[in-house]
This record gives C-alpha cells, sequence and structure tokens, in this order.
C-alpha cells in the first residue's frame, strides 16, 4: 500500500474519516504523516482469521500523527485527539528548526511536554515511547507479533489510549478491561501492559529488564546499509557475496539461503524467470511458514551469482554456518543482526511503499499459491509490485 494524500475536509481542519479505516501511512508534506496501524483479525485463541483467498484479514488499528525527519521518526499525538489544525502547527514548527540544523526530534519531545506537564501525555504517545524502548529487548522473530498484538489489543479501546496520563485513574482502568470480561487471559495481558506503560511513562524503567541493559542485536539502520554493502564488496570472498546477496533480496532468512544442520541450501533449480525476469522461487518446505515464495532479483543480484551451474549446485558455497554473521562482524557490524537487514528495507521502503506492500517484500504475511492459474498467483503475492521496489533497493545501495 502506498502512502495517501492525507486528505481533509474544505476548511482543511479536519481529516477525513475515511483515512483511519485505511492501514498505512497517509503523507501531508513537511514531515508530517498520519500512521494508521495494520491490524491482522485474531480469534479467540490468537489465531489469525483467513479470508475467502487464505490472506489474513486486517483491519485499521490505532491512528496518531507522526514526524520523519531523515531517518528518524517520532509521535506526535494520538489523531484522537489533536485535530489535524494542531498537527500542522507542530510539524510547522520542526520543520523550521530542521532547517535551521536544529533536531526536530528533540524539539517534539519538548513540545510535547512530560506526564506532570499540563495536559500531559497521552496513553498513545507513553506506548508509543513504552514500545520504542521495550522491543528491541525481544527476540527479533517475535518482535513484529508482539508489536502486532499491542495494536490489535488496544485499537479496541480507543477511548482510554485517547486519554491523558493524569486522567487514568482505577476507574478508567476498570472501564478499558471491561472490554475483555469473560476473557482471562486477555484482559490479565493488557492489565499487565497499561501497568508497564504507566510505570514506563514516570520512572524510565522497563519492567523485567536490569537498569543499564541494552540490545546488543539489532537491525542496522537503513542509512548504514550502502556503506556497508561497499564494504562487504571490497572483500570479494564467497561468504561476503552471500550476505550481499541475502542483503538485496530481503526476505529470506540465512538458514533460507545457505542452509543449516536439518536444512537444505538454496540452489540454482529455484533460479527462473518469470515473465522474462530473474526470480528465485523457494519452496515452502524450505520457507519457515510453509508457503512458497517467489523473490524478484536485481541486476546486482544476479551479477552475485555469477555463471548458470547446474540445479543442484548451491547459489553460494559458503564456509560454514556462522559464515554470514562472521562476515558481518568482520566489516564492522558487530551489534547487529543478519536478519535484521530485512528490518532495514522495510524501514527504507514504507515511507515510500507502504507498511503493507513493504510487509510481503521481507516475507510477513505472504499467501501461498491459492489460485487454479499463474495470474492468481501473481495476485496474492504482488510479484509485479514487488520487483520494482527490489530494484529500487539495489539502486539505494550500490549507487547505480
Amino acid at each position: 500500500m502506498k502512502n495517501h494524500l492525507l486528505k481533509t475536509n474544505k476548511k482543511g481542519d479536519t481529516i477525513d474519516p475515511k483515512l483511519l479505516d485505511q492501514p498505512g501511512f497517509h503523507c501531508d508534506g513537511a514531515g508530517l504523516y498520519l500512521q494508521v496501524a495494520r491490524v491482522e483479525v485474531l480469534d479467540e485463541e490468537g489465531r489469525p482469521v483467513l479470508d475467502e483467498e487464505g490472506r489474513p484479514v486486517v483491519v485499521a488499528g490505532g491512528a496518531s500523527y507522526v514526524y520523519r525527519h531523515k531517518n528518524k521518526w517520532a509521535s506526535i499525538g494520538s489523531a484522537y485527539v489533536y485535530s489535524i489544525k494542531e498537527a500542522r502547527e507542530t510539524a510547522a514548527k520542526l520543520w523550521d528548526a530542521a532547517g535551521r540544523k536544529q533536531d526536530p526530534i528533540a524539539l517534539l519531545k519538548t513540545l510535547r511536554g512530560g506526564p506532570t506537564a499540563v495536559g500531559g501525555k497521552t496513553f498513545a504517545e507513553a506506548m508509543t515511547e513504552y514500545l520504542a524502548a521495550k522491543s528491541p529487548h525481544w527476540a527479533a522473530s517475535n518482535r513484529d507479533r508482539e508489536l502486532r498484538r499491542y495494536e490489535f489489543l488496544f485499537g479496541q479501546i480507543p477511548d482510554f489510549v485517547a486519554l491523558r496520563l493524569p486522567a487514568i485513574d482505577q476507574d478508567a482502568k476498570n472501564k478499558a478491561l471491561a472490554n475483555w470480561n469473560g476473557q482471562t487471559k486477555k484482559r490479565s495481558d493488557v492489565g499487565y501492559y497499561i501497568g508497564a506503560v504507566l510505570n514506563y511513562a514516570e520512572t524510565g524503567q522497563l519492567r523485567g529488564i536490569r537498569a543499564g541493559e541494552v540490545e546488543h542485536h539489532k537491525e542496522m539502520p537503513y542509512g548504514q546499509v550502502p556503506a556497508f554493502y561497499a564494504r562487504l564488496g571490497g572483500l570479494g570472498t564467497v561468504n561476503a557475496k552471500a550476505l550481499q546477496f541475502l542483503i538485496l533480496t530481503g526476505s529470506p532468512r540465512t538458514s533460507e539461503l545457505i542452509g543449516a544442520k536439518h536444512k537444505a541450501p538454496a540452489t540454482w533449480g529455484e533460479i527462473t524467470d518469470v515473465d522474462g525476469n530473474p526470480t528465485w522461487i523457494i519452496g515452502g518446505s524450505r520457507m519457515k511458514a510453509k508457503k512458497t515464495y517467489r523473490i524478484p532479483l536485481s541486476r546486482a543480484a544476479v551479477d552475485l551469482l555469477g555463471k548458470r551451474q547446474a540445479d543442484n549446485i548451491p547459489l553460494f558455497k559458503v564456509s560454514n554456518d556462522g559464515a554470514l554473521r562472521a562476515t558481518l562482524k568482520a566489516c564492522d557490524g558487530n551489534g547487529f543482526k543478519v536478519h535484521g537487514f530485512r528490518t532495514s528495507l522495510q524501514e527504507w521502503g514504507v515511507p515510500i511503499y507502504g507498511a503493507e506492500l513493504m510487509e510481503m517484500c521481507i516475507a510477513h504475511g505472504h499467501s501461498a499459491v491459492g489460485g487454479k492459474n499463474r495470474k492468481a498467483y501473481q495476485r496474492l503475492d504482488r510479484l509485479a509490485e514487488r520487483r520494482p521496489i527490489l530494484k529500487e533497493w539495489s539502486k539505494y545501495l550500490t549507487g547505480k
């Protein structure tokens, strides 16, 4: 889903309510966006509800105004509390500060004020800050799922998340939790989440995390990836080329490219043409989601593969299972994680192409072959839409 124009009424002081039902980023210019969360509908056991074509049913979650400066994002506030006029006035101040070489993100924190300021932060703002601090401590494989769960649960109590912190008393909490009467686990979880967010807003401490504890394995900011990619090119080894290929293609996990103890590596038999374009097709038996997945290959990715070989030959004969991790460390990437390059691609692409399509580019929520012909398959996995995205990602990394 690409960015939408942030439409308003004729006076321009109220956003079009239809936007609140369209997950994604709605651009208003000068760094201002309306972010509407993409939330999968879950059944009582927490499993995604699927439509007739086998795709997860998605609804809109909470909405907030956010400001983007370079590769940094920060919340201005909930769209249920702030008017578009107020959001634009704040964005104008931030844009002016950026023009004067000041840090607009730091200014935004000052403008919002703390929980003891008049009015104070909203719960939505406090939760955004809490999740930014908490999520790096989650395992990378669970992070997206945990964030979606917060979005799903709190998307059901918009009146509560719009409250300013000083107004949240036990009665307000009880009213919010009543949404899950008879659903013991969800009610308990939401109660814990509320307490954790309020505790962080008051003390700056994360429950269950020792003071000073940090996450040492995270994604590399996408602004640093082109320079890192160039350093890999200077090595010229098979291990380095394999890591470059993984970064270019974005979606596969390390084991899906080079294999693992109980998993075969990618071979030349998976490289083919689809509508005349080079494509890597990973069978469902080798994908974590157990669904066939197609990855469009840019010219740079094809060049890394080199001359075509027999179908049973691995694409890259790396030195060992830890080769990519060791190469990452050798090129001054220590502290980052190989798997995190998927997030780097996602963060680069969301402001341009939207969250939904970028999730498909990193193999989140991709669909199995669900139709009776190739056209149905292409409609489900949106290969044609993903191909130009990875081409632009390749240009961004290589400069050509």
